[in-house]
């Protein structure tokens, strides 16, 4: 049987996502901030593969996380994950941008 390997700390160190998103949608702003630090590293990773431009990156990054901000209730934790929520709004959002260019 395999066995997860977590790259960069102790899963059990990490902060439920699930229950942060629902703090969020209640407003609650340190909930927020401990959800950044969770994903903004992915989510800059996902967008920089795909926007290339590091400035435009840092841009489109800031616009998806307040984008979950804004939108936290409509997170729905039977269609997928927080981070897969996250990444799928960070890579429709870097796709967009690159449209428009």
């Amino acid at each position: 049987m395999r066995q997860a390997v977590f790259i960069g700390g102790n899963p059990e160190d990490e902060p439920d996502l699930g229950a942060l998103m629902k703090q969020i949608a209640d407003g609650d702003e340190h909930a927020f901030g401990r959800l950044y630090e969770s994903v903004s590293g992915p989510v800059f990773g996902i967008v920089r593969a795909v926007v290339r431009d590091v400035a435009q990156s840092e841009e489109v990054t800031q616009e998806v996380l307040v984008e979950v901000w804004r939108h936290a209730a409509d997170y729905r934790p039977e269609r997928g994950s927080v981070m897969n929520w996250v990444l799928t709004l960070a890579h429709r959002r870097a796709v967009d941008r690159v449209r428009s260019v």
